[in-house]
């Protein structure tokens, strides 16, 4: 592909959002040094982000600047530079400029391209999706889900965890927001679309999200039949008058402040902007974690006697035995922590700001990077290693700071998903840790980080090999799976 169109796109974004008081003397962020004409730092960003912002960080603190095409951005880490970028309120910084490449995919009116205020109501629907009838469905359909997937597996055998966690969390993202119907008769046409979909949301998209590239004609193409093909669901449902525990029927019964009810295309652009909020981040989550079980037996052994001391010989599994498994969610969210699926979160000012002696002029972009102050000495006690209990009584790192642990981001705009995430996540992992034994594949420096695609995940393939478990013999004699 000619790369001169897509350099003029990026150059014409960014600098349509330069700094709107030029008359002004600013005291800037100092610049990181290096980079090229027009590209800047972004090369270097393409390559390894987080190394170009550790490094940043290491010269000059919570705060510098560095060169994107176009215009100078501002990077944040630390506790007290996260906690001030947190904080802004949404007459000070705006995130829909930034985050343009979603309404390809979203569609228009949807999440990011809304008005703040009916953006703020198109994420109160959430809260309906997440109350406790609904919690429990869901876990009872992550178990159905977990029991016949794994049922399928042989008895020894490597895999490719990405492949295995991206597959399956469609398939429990589809029964617990579309609806158990629509996931018994989930059809090849609509993974192929929701792939051809989520392939369209690429590096290339951050600068030019219109540019007709084959990804993005593929992502346009699928949109629409995928619009036809939810809106026909919703059209049935409205029509036969069906109840269901599932996101769609929240949206269903949602109206909005003015009495209005949600349009099918409306419904549709939601359901697609949670399905990819909560399937491609809780996919790479779920490799995450198993390259870190298979790393590390101490843990695995901990996570394994936590599951016998909640369980024991049962094999049904409760909302409430999902919440009780703490060693688990520590484990989950220290994958979080040093594997963000999220490497940078980006604002724009809307008003002049300051912070740590320096001036932000409105207009300019902002970031914060989680990779980066997620790994930060002051807040998590030798950061770099893997370390579940962190988290647990008596240490509770990631209370040190408000904004220490910005996985799922933080203040007004933290993802409402991770309630969704971490349920699902642990309820997979349950069944695969009394029914599997892991261990890596391939040699422990293979398993590195993937920054070629917006969510940053394991660099394929994150090839496990496991073992399956024999069955117990219960105090009756009698043989049975643990979870199956």
């Amino acid at each position: 592909m000619e790369l001169t169109p897509v350099i003029k796109a990026a150059t014409d974004l960014w600098s349509s959002l330069r700094p709107t008081s030029p008359t002004r003397k600013y005291k800037l962020p100092p610049m990181l040094p290096g980079g090229v004409p027009v590209l800047g730092h972004a090369l270097e960003m393409g390559k390894d982000p987080i190394a170009l912002i550790q490094r940043g960080r290491d010269m000059f603190g919570d705060i510098f600047s560095m060169r994107l095409p176009g215009r100078p951005t501002v990077v944040m880490t630390g506790h007290r530079a996260q906690e001030k970028y947190f904080r802004l309120r949404d007459t000070e910084v705006d995130q829909r400029e930034v985050y343009r490449f979603t309404v390809p995919v979203f569609g228009e009116g949807i999440a990011y391209d809304a008005e703040p205020e009916i953006m703020r109501e198109q994420l109160g629907f959430f809260h309906a999706a997440l109350r406790e009838s609904r919690l429990r469905t869901y876990v009872a359909g992550f178990v159905a889900e977990a029991e016949d997937y794994f049922g399928k597996w042989g008895d020894e055998g490597v895999v490719n965890m990405l492949e295995v966690g991206n597959e399956l969390t469609i398939y429990t993202s589809s029964r617990s927001l579309l609806g158990e119907e629509f996931r018994t008769h989930l059809s090849a046409e609509f993974a192929a679309l929701y792939h051809d979909l989520e392939a369209g949301m690429n590096t290339l998209s951050l600068f030019a999200p219109r540019f007709p590239s084959p990804s993005h004609i593929r992502r346009d193409r699928a949109r629409v039949k995928l619009g036809e093909m939810l809106g026909g669901i919703v059209e049935e449902r409205r029509r036969k008058g069906t109840q269901s525990e599932d996101f769609m029927q929240t949206l269903l019964d949602a109206t909005y402040k003015d009495g209005r009810e949600l349009s099918p295309e409306e419904i549709t652009g939601l359901l697609l902007t949670i399905m990819f909020a909560g399937h491609h981040t809780s996919g790479v989550t779920f490799a995450w974690t198993a390259v870190n079980i298979a790393r590390h037996p101490h843990i695995a052994a901990s996570l394994i006697a936590e599951q016998e001391s909640v369980l024991g010989d049962r094999t049904d599994m409760t909302l409430e035995d999902v919440r009780s498994m703490n060693y688990l969610e520590w484990t989950i969210k220290e994958c979080l922590r040093m594997y963000p699926p999220l490497i940078m979160l980006m604002r724009k000012s809307l008003v002049d700001l300051d912070f740590g002696g320096y001036d932000i002029p409105a207009g300019t972009m902002m970031m914060a990077s989680p990779s980066v102050g997620q790994r930060i000495p002051s807040i998590f006690a030798d950061p770099h290693r893997f370390d579940p209990e962190r988290y647990g009584p008596g240490r509770e790192e990631d209370k040190r700071s408000p904004y220490g642990h910005i996985a799922f981001g933080g203040g007004r705009h933290r993802c409402m998903g991770i309630v969704f995430a971490q349920l699902q996540l642990r309820a997979l992992w349950s069944h695969l840790l009394r029914n599997f034994e892991f261990e890596l594949a391939d040699p422990p420096s293979s398993y590195v980080i993937d920054y070629s695609n917006i969510i940053a995940g394991p660099h394929p393939p994150c090839r496990v090999r496991y073992r399956r478990k024999p069955a117990k013999v219960t105090g009756r004699g009698t043989r049975v799976r643990s979870a199956s």
